[in-house]
């Protein structure tokens, strides 16, 4: 399900009001369609907890008007260290009017009536969608960096990206050798072929059980049909380790403690896959690390110690 930064509402009379005060305030609607080529570096506003990470990557700090609620989850965002400090918002357009950027970018899980609303005001939106391959990370990932006008970064975010998977990949064994492995969401939900996870696992050189449950980008199986497939790995993956909620006590079952015993089992921060990003090759290398031993190179292993130190503090 969409995160509720990407569910937005708003009441006309208050988008009325918002619209009134930035008449009066004296800047034009849209002046981002209006200064469409120009040379200077764009503001941007992310309505979406995908975009606000490519934002807060890629962009300029001053170039940053507003990152939706969701980028300082710790739980959620891997830019949650960067998104301190900047004006966040709930996904209300009178949010975006209040701080007239140049530029509004968007998911496909955001509430349209938000992106029509601005359009209808001149404000150039753009719904960048959610890659389900590292193909369409790196096609957002272009995307993004052109419109905020840093293409390099960009390039250089995808070399780092490939870089991490190239080495997993040189390193993982013969395709006989290669682990059978559940991943298990919330709510005893699992996934197959068609999902950002499951492109992760396979790269990881995973094969996903999920696939032979034909379950899809997504879907919710009963706790003794997974328990059956005797999977080799089990995978939690969970926004928290052990949150206590009824949708993680699925995954604290005492049958899937049984397994434990047996088969090695690891947790996934959700942080890490619940977006398409370049962050995506560090769940891909701690799977590979976890099933196969497999360790990065040096100076990777000294970036993952770098941000595990700062989401510490």
């Amino acid at each position: 399900m969409a995160p509720a930064a990407d569910r937005p509402v708003g009441g006309a009379g208050a988008l009325a009001v918002a619209v009134l005060a930035a008449v009066l305030a004296g800047p034009a609607f849209g002046k981002g369609a209006e200064t469409e080529g120009m040379e200077e570096l764009p503001r941007v506003a992310s309505i979406n907890a995908c975009t606000d990470q490519l934002v807060l990557k890629l962009a300029d700090r001053h170039q940053i008007a507003t990152v939706s609620r969701y980028a300082r989850d710790t739980a959620f965002s891997y830019m949650a260290h960067a998104a301190q400090g900047h004006p966040v918002n709930d996904g209300h357009a009178e949010e975006v009017l209040a701080r007239d950027p140049d530029l509004v970018v968007s998911g496909p899980y955001t509430n349209r009536e938000t992106s029509h609303r601005l359009e209808a005001l001149g404000y150039r939106v753009v719904t960048l969608p959610s890659p389900d391959t590292f193909a369409g990370i790196r096609e957002n990932l272009r995307r993004m960096a052109e419109l905020l006008g840093h293409p390099d970064r960009g390039e250089r975010l995808i070399e780092r990206m490939d870089r991490v998977l190239d080495a997993v990949s040189e390193r993982l064994p013969p395709e006989d050798r290669r682990l059978r492995a559940l991943a298990l969401r919330p709510n005893g939900v699992t996934v197959g072929q068609g999902s950002l996870l499951d492109t992760l696992m396979e790269a990881a050189g995973l094969r996903n059980v999920g696939r032979e449950l034909g379950a899809g980008s997504y879907r919710e199986l009963p706790l003794e049909h997974l328990v059956r497939t005797g999977p080799d790995l089990l995978i939690q993956a969970a926004f928290a380790e052990a949150e206590p909620s009824l949708a993680q006590g699925v995954l604290q079952h005492p049958v899937f403690a049984a397994l434990e015993t047996e088969r090695p089992r690891m947790w996934l921060p959700g942080r890490l896959w619940s977006c398409g990003g370049w962050f995506n090759a560090q769940a891909v290398a701690r799977m590979a690390e976890h099933a196969y031993g497999i360790r990065v190179p040096d100076d990777l292993e000294k970036i993952r110690k770098r941000r595990r130190a700062r989401l510490a503090r």
